[in-house]
């Protein structure tokens, strides 16, 4: 698809918005905490990488949300879309999050993806959300086509393609690096188990393609063993059938939890000083990986996959009466404490704000660090639950980045030296208006 260069957007008409990475289990039971950000060697304060600036050229949406048709040039720095609530600024960062972790952040299903009105009853609609990326000196073009059957019953279709070739979703993962900041961020803190992993599949996979493949292979394999113990616990297949299940079930959770492992590690060593200048001090944070099945800090994979062999086969009589698996990094957590207590349960929600924005931040120099290259900042009216200090130092943190797409319901929360060297656009009912 052509992305028009020179134009800055192409209004569209205003019709109401609607609104996994993987499908995970719930943890019901953790073994003691590691906690690897005390005992790795120090990291070197974080600086940005030079020459490896990655940002967005162009935007590019089709019946996306309330976007009937969208062309938006994007330039590095910071750029900010201001608009009440429904305006559709929203949509903008979900779409281009969309691009670099293959799937919606918000959705529910990517039914809802495709603008309400793109499509009569009973016909087919589609949506799309393509960009131009710059990485260096290396042009990108990325695109994802949902089709929607009009007939019931029919499956949604989703496309990816990348620079006009056909990629399966997982090949987008990692191309154009970004990190989210959300409201419901707050989720990492007060949610359950799931929610964690999902924060951690979600960034890991963005920097380890074998991670991406460990996890999907993963899940294909918890799907055959469930199946298995269901089948074995109703007395239509044998218990010695699950020797080739666990076996491949170990050596894909081993990769899981070690990268789990030294990514936990990297972000509580960036995060604890990102807090203490955000909290001034107050308070100590520490972030340690809860796993599952029972390992020492230093395990390499070989040595996990045995700890998960051993595991699998000591609840092997629980798991086959309950037809599940109780065992793996499917039911690991990530702890968070401030002076050594649950976040969720003793922090306040000011320090539980403060605390999910040095996780993020402590992400993007995450991504620099293993990508060599920095991630795209994307803020969704997170400013507005923030005092004026922490919204300032939230905004040079930002600043910082190669590229930096922010929205505010009110321009009044971001201080003045941003407004002026920011490029602004005013949205509304899915169309948008340049202010400088």
């Amino acid at each position: 698809m052509p992305y028009p260069q020179g134009s800055r957007t192409l209004l569209s008409k205003p019709p109401s918005i609607s609104q996994t990475t993987l499908t995970l289990f719930p943890n019901k039971q953790r073994h003691a905490p590691l906690s690897p950000c005390d005992k790795i060697p120090h990291i070197t304060p974080y600086h940005h990488p030079r020459g490896n600036i990655i940002h967005i050229t162009h935007l590019s949406l089709a019946n996306f949300r309330n976007y009937e048709r969208l062309e938006l040039d994007l330039q590095p720095g910071m750029t900010l879309f201001e608009g009440g609530n429904g305006a559709g600024k929203s949509n903008l960062i979900e779409a281009a999050y969309m691009l670099a972790i293959a799937r919606s952040h918000r959705a529910a299903s990517e039914r809802d993806l495709a603008r309400r009105d793109a499509a009569a009853p009973g016909e087919d609609a589609y949506a799309r959300v393509a960009a131009s990326v710059r990485r260096g000196d290396d042009p990108l073009r990325l695109q994802i086509d949902i089709h929607i059957p009009g007939a019931a019953g029919s499956p949604l279709q989703k496309r990816c393609r990348v620079n006009g070739a056909p990629r399966r979703a997982a090949a987008l993962v990692g191309l154009l690096n970004a990190v989210m900041f959300s409201a419901d961020d707050l989720e990492i803190v007060y949610g359950s188990p799931s929610a964690r992993r999902r924060y951690l599949n979600i960034l890991i996979a963005q920097a380890d393609a074998e991670y991406l493949r460990a996890l999907r292979g993963y899940e294909r394999v918890l799907r055959q063993r469930n199946s298995l113990l269901r089948r074995i616990r109703d007395r239509s297949a044998r218990a010695d059938e699950l020797a080739f299940w666990d076996d491949e079930l170990a050596k894909a959770g081993a990769i899981i939890m070690a990268r789990r492992r030294d990514a936990i590690a990297a972000l509580c060593e960036s995060a604890k000083p990102i807090y203490a200048e955000l909290s001034g001090a107050r308070e100590s944070v520490h972030i340690a990986y809860s796993p599952n099945a029972p390992a020492s800090e230093d395990a390499d994979a070989n040595a996990l996959a045995d700890a998960l062999r051993r595991r699998l086969a000591e609840r092997r009589p629980a798991e086959i009466a309950r037809g599940a698996t109780l065992t793996g990094p499917h039911r690991d957590d990530l702890l968070l404490t401030l002076n050594g207590f649950a976040a969720a349960s003793f922090a306040s929600r000011g320090q539980t704000r403060t605390l999910v924005l040095a996780l993020k931040l402590a992400e993007g120099e995450y991504l620099a660090r293993r990508r060599m290259q920095q991630p795209v900042i994307l803020m969704d009216d997170v400013l507005s639950e923030l005092d004026a200090a922490r919204r300032l130092q939230v905004l040079e943190r930002a600043s910082a980045y190669g590229q930096a797409l922010i929205t505010t319901a009110d321009a009044n929360a971001v201080d003045a030296r941003f407004l002026t060297s920011a490029r602004r656009f005013r949205v509304s009912g899915g169309a948008l208006q340049a202010l400088n």
